[in-house]
């Protein structure tokens, strides 16, 4: 996947000054029709078993932010749609079969505002269907070659991959060890949201431009953007349950404080709080009470923690915009340069 990307030099990093310049992001209609279509052709209403379930998981579709990089990332180094479409399926398959399994891990019985898989169908039920998902993102790989992509570049994928697959797991194993304690290191929490979830949006990106045959120099340039572009994007999930409309995340805004789970705004209150919110602070988090969201939200605003998330936030995403200067001039890298906008308005 190369090497991991530095963070930002200072909080004072000026925005991004050449031409590409972050815009709010307006979805390419033909390409989230085509992927919509896609999933309501593969899981279709009348689906039995393991796809039934999926098909609640998958139908209808989030943002598809995953599969829409890999689209446009195939584009912005001349590749095509038609070839890369079943890899794009297959990465949002194992997004959301993560999302089952993480749903399963944190208890949260609410995703995008509906009930999560196991609260619908049962523990058992979800655990299958994740995994299904999670096979299907190989599988449609292998599509890939039916439509005419080299062997060797879909095998080159198939490694980026599984090898992707293990480090988000790593990632998510070491969320886990974080849990109840709040003396983590910001620079620890940030390499475990590097691996837990920016690395997938990397390789959203690489993918589709090995697929396509593209120049070592400009996947590179991708997987840094995708890189950089995901821990923005992580950073902003994190701060939903503190902003002005919570319920936006469409999923339990106290379910980080509910698990003991330290984030981000939590990490760095705690490091600018004055001693006494410091102090309340841990007492709210560490009592696992839902109730303590609110405490929590007030010294996360009133120590200046949430305006430094948003700022970190900012600087990742203008990081993701510098990878992009590497590429050819087109629509779709105008497109991908966009979606940096997506961190700076974190809806779901």
């Amino acid at each position: 996947m190369g090497t991991p990307l530095s963070p930002p030099p200072s909080e004072s990093a000026p925005p991004h000054s050449g031409h590409l310049q972050k815009r709010s992001y307006l979805p390419d209609k033909e390409l989230v029709d085509l992927l919509r279509a896609e999933f309501e052709a593969r899981w279709p209403p009348d689906a039995t078993g393991a796809e039934a379930t999926a098909r609640y998981a998958l139908v209808p579709t989030g943002k598809l932010l995953r599969p829409l990089l890999l689209l446009h990332s195939a584009q912005a180094v001349g590749g095509s749609v038609h070839q890369v479409l079943p890899a794009a399926v297959g990465l949002e398959c194992v997004h959301v079969g993560s999302l089952i399994h993480d749903d399963l891990i944190d208890h949260d019985d609410v995703r995008r505002n509906r009930d999560s898989v196991h609260r619908r169908f049962g523990a058992d039920h979800a655990i299958v269907a994740g995994n299904a998902l999670f096979f299907t993102w190989f599988d449609t790989l292998g599509e890939c070659a039916d439509r005419g992509v080299p062997a060797a570049r879909v095998l080159k994928a198939m490694r980026i991959q599984a090898r992707v697959g293990r480090q988000v797991c790593q990632g998510a194993a070491t969320e886990l060890c974080m849990a109840g304690h709040f003396d983590t290191p910001v620079a620890d929490y940030l390499e475990m949201v590097r691996l837990k979830t920016a690395i997938l949006l990397a390789a959203a990106c690489r993918t589709g431009s090995v697929l396509v045959g593209a120049r070592s120099e400009h996947a590179e340039a991708l997987t840094r953007y995708g890189e950089a572009l995901g821990i923005a994007f992580q950073i902003r999930d994190d701060l939903l349950p503190y902003g002005a409309n919570p319920d936006v995340a469409g999923k339990p805004a106290a379910s980080d404080i509910r698990n003991l789970r330290p984030t981000l705004p939590v990490l760095l209150a705690r490091d600018l709080a004055t001693p006494a919110g410091r102090v309340a602070l841990l007492q709210a988090v560490t009592a696992a009470n839902p109730q303590a969201l609110d405490t929590v939200r007030e010294i996360v605003h009133s120590s200046g923690a949430g305006a430094r998330a948003t700022d970190l936030a900012r600087q990742y995403s203008d990081l993701a915009l510098h990878q992009l200067d590497a590429l050819p001039d087109s629509l779709s890298k105008h497109r991908l340069a966009a979606l940096a906008a997506l961190t700076d308005d974190r809806t779901r």
